[in-house]
């Protein structure tokens, strides 16, 4: 996705907002400044995640977590491929003074009684952050791990972050842990992929070890499905949409198909549509499994059988034909109509 951040005549001038000082820059982390940094340099010029990760030496799941994050911070916002500045009484709503910890209150009727606030407008500060440190052991060893499990020194961000995971969504310090050691498992290390993954585990009431492990196990069943089917179309390496890696779970583990018949599904679906469906190798499947086609060897069988009946088909339209003809020219006309 090629991203742009358009200013007017002010391209040709590298500001830093005010906002971003003031605001952001005690808790924005190493690679978040560059990003930005990055983006107010080439305004008005286009720029991709790879650009970015390629110039700041940086990998693109961190460039895209970076330009996630000034969104999520009201200083960008993203409308389909380019990146614009937040409307001025936007930026005003966000820079006004408000109270420290303060949270948005959703309508009770948008969120379920006992999870977390959908957002923060402040995420906590250096100064609540290091009392937390020092009046709990647990909050200690969950950096201390963090460190360990990232496998990098925290940002002042991401402390932030794990931070509002364990005080806010309320999951507990072992299995945040379990949760960091699976974002590093499969590459997605940025604060935006974590904050998400918490807080889908905090609304499905995962908040002990065994529960962390049964949904670990489903997330490791999802990714090798997933794996099987990206394989076979040759897509690039991203993360499925959530209908997509329900689908391919489905095909696997539910209806038991095989690496040929997902290979077969998608020969059909690029012959049909010229690229990856999934929704239409679903119904290829889905039709496959209703004639109990299990391999290639019953598809082809089952193409024979099909061609069979076409071609009898057609040959006894040829022969009533034929005799229809035959029938007719054996009648004699009068010679006068």
């Amino acid at each position: 996705m090629d991203y742009r951040l358009d200013i007017g005549m002010w391209n040709q001038v590298f500001a830093v907002p005010c906002a971003l000082v003031d605001k952001h820059l005690k808790l924005a982390g190493k690679e978040q400044l560059q990003v930005l940094l990055y983006a107010l340099r080439h305004a008005g010029e286009g720029f991709t995640v790879e650009g970015i990760s390629r110039e700041l030496g940086m990998t693109d799941n961190e460039a895209l977590d970076s330009l996630e994050y000034w969104c999520d911070r009201g200083l960008l916002s993203q409308t389909g491929r380019e990146l614009l500045p937040v409307p001025q009484e936007e930026r005003a709503a966000v820079q006004a003074p408000e109270p420290e910890m303060e949270t948005v209150k959703e309508e009770p009727a948008e969120e379920k009684p006992g999870l977390p606030p959908k957002k923060r407008m402040l995420r906590p500060d250096g100064e609540h952050l290091t009392a937390r440190l020092a009046e709990s052991e647990g909050v200690r060893y969950l950096m201390q791990e963090a460190e360990s499990a990232l496998g990098k020194t925290l940002s002042p961000a991401m402390s932030s972050l794990l931070l509002t995971i364990t005080d806010d969504y309320g999951l507990p310090v072992e299995v945040t842990v379990m949760l960091l050691n699976y974002a590093r498992e499969v590459g997605h290390i940025g604060t935006s992929y974590i904050d998400s993954v918490a807080r889908d585990w905090a609304e499905s009431s995962i908040f002990s070890i065994e529960a962390a492990e049964e949904k670990l196990q489903q997330l490791s069943k999802a990714r090798l499905a997933w794996s099987k089917v990206s394989a076979v179309a040759g897509l690039p390496k991203r993360s499925p949409t959530k209908s997509e890696e329900e689908r391919a779970c489905r095909w696997v583990y539910e209806w038991g198909f095989r690496q040929e018949m997902l290979e077969a599904a998608y020969e059909a679906c690029a012959d049909h549509t010229g690229k990856f469906s999934a929704a239409y190798m679903d119904k290829v499947l889905t039709k496959w499994r209703q004639q109990g086609i299990t391999d290639r060897q019953g598809l082809q069988q089952q193409k024979q059988a099909a061609a069979a009946k076409n071609s009898d088909r057609g040959g006894a339209e040829k022969s009533y034909d034929i005799s229809e003809l035959e029938r007719l020219s054996g009648l004699r006309l009068p010679d006068k109509l």
